[in-house]
Parts: C-alpha cells; sequence; structure tokens
C-alpha cells in the first residue's frame, strides 16, 4: 500500500492534536532557531520525548508554516482553525488551536492518502 510520501509522519500529527488539547503551546526560540519552546515551562515527560523526537517536523511547521496536503486536509484545518477562533481561541502557528487543526489535517491526509491506494486496481 503506497502513501503519498511528500506527508509529515501520520503520528506527528497525533502528537500535535495531543499537545493542542493539553493546552501547550510552541514556538521557535528566537535566538535560537533549532530550538523549541513551549508554554508551561515543563513538560509532561511523554510530550517532552515525543516532541524532541519529530524536533525537525515540529520546527519545520513552526518556522515554514503548514500547507494541506490535499482538498480533505483543507477543509479540515479551515474547519479546525473557525472552530478554534468561534471559541476565542488564537490560531497563530503553535497555537493549541493550530496544533490541533494542523494535527488532525496531517491524519486526514493520511486517510485521504490510504482510501487511495486501496482504490488503486
Amino acid at each position: 500500500m503506497g502513501v503519498a510520501v511528500n506527508l509529515p509522519p501520520r503520528s506527528l500529527g497525533a502528537l500535535l492534536v495531543e499537545v493542542g488539547v493539553a493546552g501547550v503551546e510552541l514556538s521557535s526560540h528566537p535566538s535560537a532557531p533549532d530550538r523549541i519552546r513551549h508554554k508551561p515551562p515543563e513538560l509532561q515527560s511523554h510530550f517532552a520525548a515525543r516532541i524532541s523526537f519529530y524536533k525537525p517536523d515540529v520546527l519545520r511547521l513552526l518556522q515554514s508554516g503548514f500547507t494541506p496536503a490535499d482538498a480533505e486536509a483543507a477543509y479540515v484545518l479551515g474547519e479546525r482553525l473557525g472552530i478554534a477562533e468561534d471559541l476565542g481561541m488564537s490560531t497563530a502557528p503553535g497555537s493549541p488551536g493550530w496544533l490541533v487543526a494542523v494535527g488532525e489535517s496531517i491524519e486526514a491526509a493520511w486517510k485521504e492518502a490510504q482510501n487511495e491506494a486501496g482504490n488503486r486496481p
């Protein structure tokens, strides 16, 4: 079963959702762009370990932004950002609302890619 190679790791999507739901905010460090800052300053150990594992991917998203892989992923991203805005949450890159939206968009892109791969003759 082939899946599009340009997608971020699926488990990164799940991590972003979990971190966002926990209310954690992420950003790249302004004076050390190879470091990730987080609020609150202390993270649960399982978050810290997983963020460290995906550090290059997380930094790329925080520094370069996120572009959905397909129409379904774009729809999910827009819908989740709209919900966050309606709830008065920030949707700036790295905010909890943005992390959830991007994470769910990544997961939607993987599901769509797997569906397409399964429909090939």
